[in-house]
């Protein structure tokens, strides 16, 4: 059985609750009425290979690592992990644990093949396609070159099943973000 922990807190700008959550190298999902960013995170900023990111318009974020997620929506954020440490002190109210039967490791391959005339530089992996453009994601490991293959990168996730009260069918109940990975797929695609 794993348990999947959480705790929350109310009134925190996302810079405060990105500093208090210390998910320090991780990746940020940010939502703007205007945009969707994918940004690396240090220090409670976001960062794009153009600089730093502009905050107060995001509404939603989701900030994560390989050991926590934060969820962040316009002024409550949630934080969880299966660690047993501590929360930080500033989640201070509690979120009922989930207890997983078991987990399952997941992936989303994102839309786009690796194209190095576009990749920013070290620590980061520019995707192209014609359906959704250029596509910039933060990835410290480089994706290899391999005869045949298309060099892509994917979204890792676990979920987390567990059995239902009413009929006892299990379910997926939450599923947590972990980080992103290179990808190589044989053939065309």
């Amino acid at each position: 059985m794993t348990v999947l922990r959480a705790a929350a807190v109310t009134g925190l700008t996302l810079p405060r609750a990105l500093e208090a959550s210390g998910l320090d190298g991780g990746c940020a999902l940010l939502t703007t009425p205007s945009a969707y960013r994918i940004a690396s995170v240090a220090g409670g900023t976001c960062r794009t290979p153009e600089g730093l990111v502009g905050l107060s318009a995001v509404y939603e974020a989701r900030v994560f690592t390989g050991e926590a997620e934060l969820r962040w929506t316009q002024d409550r954020a949630v934080l969880l992990t299966e660690d047993r440490a501590p929360f930080p002190a500033t989640f201070d109210e509690p979120v009922e644990d989930l207890e997983a039967l078991t987990t399952l490791d997941n992936h989303y391959l994102l839309w786009g093949a690796v194209d190095d005339s576009a990749t920013p530089g070290p620590g980061w992996v520019a995707l192209s396609s014609s359906r959704v453009g250029h596509l910039t994601v933060p990835l410290p490991t480089a994706v290899p070159l391999a005869e045949g293959h298309h060099r892509r990168v994917r979204l890792l996730t676990r979920e987390y099943v567990v059995v239902g009260d009413d009929h006892g069918n299990i379910h997926v109940a939450e599923e947590r973000l972990i980080g992103f990975e290179p990808y190589l797929v044989k053939g065309t695609v």
